[in-house]
């Protein structure tokens, strides 16, 4: 397996403590993480990460490009066996960071001790062939954040009132250095069908999601996660959100969370 060379990650070492790797979503960053990194660092050992063409690691060949997810997969993978496994891994993903947590941890379940996905890029076909159709829109619009920060900031302040200034600062930044070759694509999820993989699943797994307009699982979502049964899924709402639940309703994500790693950590 290749190196995952010019991935750049962020971490907080605490010798002995469970190990946990987060991983953002599409046009995001490991700074885009911030918060949750101070949530856990004072009891894990904490490694937020910028994905494949985010933040400041590499951006993407042009050969990597015609399957770019899975390349970020490779990526966490090597990450993971680059690390002592003498204290639990546990994977939290968001969005596309949780789809590609989850296709880590169903490949390589001896690296992986538990997952927890927050709204994770599951997707339906139609929800496939909308991130397609939108891909070059949203290049458009990445291109001008980066020509008008201060107006996309302000932009950004008013939509997600609830969203602390470090996240829309982190928001900003992680939109301006996206690699916009990726984005074009509109591929922010595996080939595999996330049912396969959610069926694959063998670590103990914490699926959260809300109930948003914009959410990519929701309660209906999660009726069909739970009718694969797969006991070692657990699924959570936190009423309130949209896509990106732990900035809109931080103290209810982290209590969710903080419950489960309590017990799979030990």
């Amino acid at each position: 397996m290749r190196e995952a060379t010019g991935i750049a990650c962020i971490r907080t070492m605490r010798a002995g403590a469970p190990q946990l790797f987060l991983s953002h979503g599409v046009t995001d960053n490991a700074a885009s993480l911030a918060a949750a990194h101070r949530h856990w660092r004072s009891d894990y050992d904490v490694t937020s990460i910028d994905a494949r063409g985010h933040g400041v690691s590499s951006h993407f060949s042009p050969a990597e490009l015609s399957d770019p997810i899975e390349v970020m997969v490779e990526d966490l993978i090597t990450i993971l066996e680059g690390r002592q496994h003498d204290t639990a891994l546990i994977l939290i993903g968001h969005s596309m960071g949780g789809a590609v947590s989850a296709a880590a941890a169903a490949r390589r379940p001896d690296l992986v001790d538990a997952l927890v996905l927050e709204d994770p890029a599951w997707l339906s076909e139609s929800q496939r062939t909308a991130y397609s159709n939108d891909a070059p829109a949203l290049a458009t619009r990445m291109a001008w954040i980066s020509d008008h920060p201060g107006e996309a900031l302000t932009e950004n302040r008013k939509n997600y009132p609830a969203w602390d200034v470090e996240e829309s600062c982190a928001w900003l930044q992680g939109k301006i250095q996206v690699d916009r070759d990726f984005v074009s694509t509109g591929i922010v999820s595996p080939s595999t069908s996330w049912a396969e993989t959610a069926s694959a699943l063998a670590t103990p797994t914490l699926l959260v999601t809300s109930d948003g307009d914009d959410v990519l699982i929701g309660p209906s979502g999660l009726e069909k996660v739970e009718a694969l049964g797969n006991t070692k899924i657990r699924t959570a709402v936190v009423p309130g959100a949209s896509h990106c639940v732990r900035r809109d309703q931080s103290e209810g994500f982290y209590a969710v969370c903080d419950s489960f790693l309590k017990e799979v950590a030990s």
